[in-house]
């Protein structure tokens, strides 16, 4: 197996069309990185760039310790598993997964040794002798997938691959990608605009917008630790809320203001104290915003008014759309929670969990 690196990587297209911008990653040896972002972004671009599909037009990149900028992606030693799964129509489940050694001109019994040895894996012995028209979706993706794994690359690549699935074979899909990294102990890269994905499969998690990597961390670092607002309100379901204000002083301490409320903030912020009266965004998680009427001390100068906008039960909780001061945001309640539309409620805002950015850059403010 081996590490990727990728070093100051940009892409242009045709009529200076910036598609990747000065992107540097490195990928270590065995691990399971995920680029993550909005569709157009530039993730798939990047990833396809390290296959040798997509011509860099500046930096490099390398695949062990070798660059492989002018090297043709059957040489570069990687496996790609895509979006539409890409199966041979016409050939069985053996020869789909076969026919890619069979190139290579490996020997007979070591293809099928390897084919039987990936079909295992996947729990896919016995569609062995079936053709993709007589396979469900998900057993055509653990087709594709298992093709790749018979190469036995240094690297895997993912694009996009359980985007055709529905909801609950996503879920499946997910976990056994995760089992086969921890089995093969392979590098994989994997490619989403999904952050429930990202967060579940990545050791770390690259962050793209614009071309650009936003942020590279471990996934509970990027929740908990967003570089900027984009990074904030893209990781997390229901999305960070925001609020636009500015920074006032009151008694010695903090507060944040909006056209409609105010919230005093706990304890002294070093990196705040500084931009008493200038503009500010304030962002809060759904899951640090809770009822007022449930708790038996709220906090003096941390209760806000809303108005009920809409309630949406999801079983064990309930997503409760609020309105203050003008702006609309998103509270995780308990599924029990009495809130109804049109009443008006005291919510309180965890502000030992709230992250500050700055209103003009969008940066997180420590």
């Amino acid at each position: 197996m081996a590490g990727v690196l990728i070093d100051r990587v940009t892409k242009i297209y045709p009529g200076n069309v910036l598609a990747v911008d000065d992107a540097s990653i490195e990928v270590e040896d065995k691990e399971f990185l995920v680029l993550v972002g909005p569709s157009g972004c530039g993730k798939s671009t990047l990833l396809r760039m390290i296959a040798g599909l997509e011509e860099i037009s500046r930096g490099t990149i390398s695949i062990g310790d070798r660059v492989v900028n002018d090297v043709a992606p059957k040489d570069r030693d990687i496996a790609m598993v895509f979006q539409n799964y890409a199966l041979y129509p016409h050939m069985t489940v053996y020869k789909n997964l076969a026919y890619g050694l069979q190139l290579r001109r490996l020997a007979r019994s070591e293809i099928d040794r390897r084919v039987r040895w990936a079909a295992q894996i996947l729990g896919i012995e016995d569609l062995l002798d079936r053709k993709p028209k007589a396979l469900s979706g998900g057993q055509r993706q653990r087709v594709a997938v298992g093709r790749a794994i018979v190469r036995q690359p240094q690297v895997f690549l993912f694009d996009e691959p359980l985007s055709n699935l529905d909801a609950k074979l996503r879920v499946q899909m997910r976990a056994e990608i995760a089992k086969l990294h921890a089995r093969l102990e392979s590098t994989m890269i994997y490619v989403t605009h999904d952050q429930v994905e990202a967060m579940t499969l990545g050791n770390r998690i690259a962050v793209i917008q614009g071309g650009a990597v936003q942020q590279i961390d471990a996934p509970l670092a990027i929740y908990d630790r967003p570089a900027n607002r984009f990074v904030a309100g893209f990781i997390g379901s229901p999305p960070m809320n925001f609020f636009e204000g500015r920074l006032a002083s009151e008694n010695g301490s903090l507060c944040f203001e909006q056209e409609g409320f105010r919230v005093r903030l706990d304890g002294k912020i070093p990196s705040l104290s500084a931009r008493s009266g200038q503009d500010i965004v304030l962002g809060i998680r759904p899951e640090h915003i809770s009822d007022a009427r449930g708790r038996p001390d709220p906090g003096a100068g941390r209760e806000v008014r809303a108005r009920v906008d809409v309630v949406e039960p999801m079983g064990a909780e309930v997503y409760v759309h609020l309105v203050a001061g003008g702006t609309t945001f998103v509270a995780r309640f308990d599924s029990h929670s009495p809130a109804r539309p049109e009443e008006e409620i005291p919510v309180v805002f965890d502000v030992t969990r709230a992250h500050f950015f700055d209103a003009k850059t969008g940066a997180a403010l420590a």
